[in-house]
């Protein structure tokens, strides 16, 4: 039987690399690094879609940070997700692609919101100020594949991954999310002999993760079935304090020290744990536990002497 052919774009990131390795076996990858195609360029990606004609595309690109990032750079947050977002689904629906998943993000919810987060309370008040440029790119992006969904009777769905973590990381301190961010300060601290690590924020606020590895297989799972909703949520059972993600990530990496919250850092929402009821429904649920995961995620740090 021919494989069918695919484009992950962003398939060098974490999660672009964690579909990537989950399908490559089943589907004729079109490779395609950032430096062949600047995603952000119109008639380039136009041309690229002209030439090689993907049946499935898979939207994994994107800049992506933590808060301190998305609120220091909000412009170039909406500016880069929003124009990498359009001109793929506007390709692929030029050039006739079967199945476009495109993956948003559980911040396009409102920050007040009932939990856990159903779909249909997208844009029912308002959004966390310290991710709106980013939330408001992927919500137009989302958006798009709903009219087009609407209008041409397409397939292109649209998945609201909880927070993330896995190989292929971030964790660039700057820039990246709280479990990476966590991990390097643990373990610079504990090889340095440091007294005590500095967590932002209050610890209070509650999150649920997921590995990346479970949503490339929930990916997996998607892609061959034709879901009437256009935006789905993927979340976990894992939804914790980030006072209780502390204390597991200290335990893992061995640090013997105190832990001082700093709170002036913004904390973000108090609270979001995603609805995932369709899903369930469907069949698929995420398998990997958060322990599990942070263990094997710390022995990648490790191996990549980051």
């Amino acid at each position: 039987m021919k494989k069918r052919k695919l484009y992950i774009a962003g398939q060098e990131g974490m999660v672009g690399s964690a579909i990537l390795r989950t399908l490559k076996k089943k589907y004729k990858i079109i490779n395609c690094s950032r430096k062949e195609l600047n995603l952000v360029d119109q008639i380039n990606v136009e041309k690229w879609f002209r030439k090689h004609k993907p049946e499935i595309v898979i939207n994994a690109a994107g800049r992506v940070g933590g808060i301190l990032d998305n609120s220091t750079y909000i412009d170039e947050y909406i500016y880069i997700n929003t124009m990498i977002g359009f001109n793929l689904i506007a390709a692929s629906h030029k050039y006739n692609v079967k199945k476009f998943i495109n993956l948003g993000s559980a911040c396009i919810y409102p920050r007040n919101i009932r939990q856990p987060i159903k779909e249909e309370y997208l844009l029912s008040s308002k959004l966390e100020k310290t991710n709106e440029g980013y939330a408001l790119a992927k919500i137009s992006s989302l958006k798009f594949c709903e009219y087009i969904n609407f209008k041409y009777k397409k397939d292109f769905i649209t998945l609201q991954p909880t927070n993330l973590y896995g190989e292929g990381d971030n964790f660039n301190l700057r820039s990246s999310h709280v479990i990476p961010a966590l991990i390097k300060k643990f373990h610079i601290s504990k090889i340095n002999s440091k007294p005590s690590v500095e967590v932002w924020g209050s610890g209070n606020v509650k999150r649920e993760f997921l590995n990346v590895n479970d949503l490339a297989l929930a990916i997996k799972f998607i892609i061959n079935k034709r879901i009437k909703k256009s935006f789905v949520n993927v979340g976990s059972n894992d939804y914790l304090k980030i006072k209780d993600l502390v204390k597991i990530i200290k335990s893992i990496t061995g640090f013997k020290g105190k832990v001082f919250y700093n709170k002036s850092y913004p904390d973000g929402v108090k609270k979001r744990k995603l609805d995932t009821t369709v899903l369930d429904n469907l069949g698929w649920k995420a398998k990997i536990k958060i322990e599990q995961g942070l263990r094997e995620y710390y022995n990648y740090f490790l191996d990549s002497n980051l």
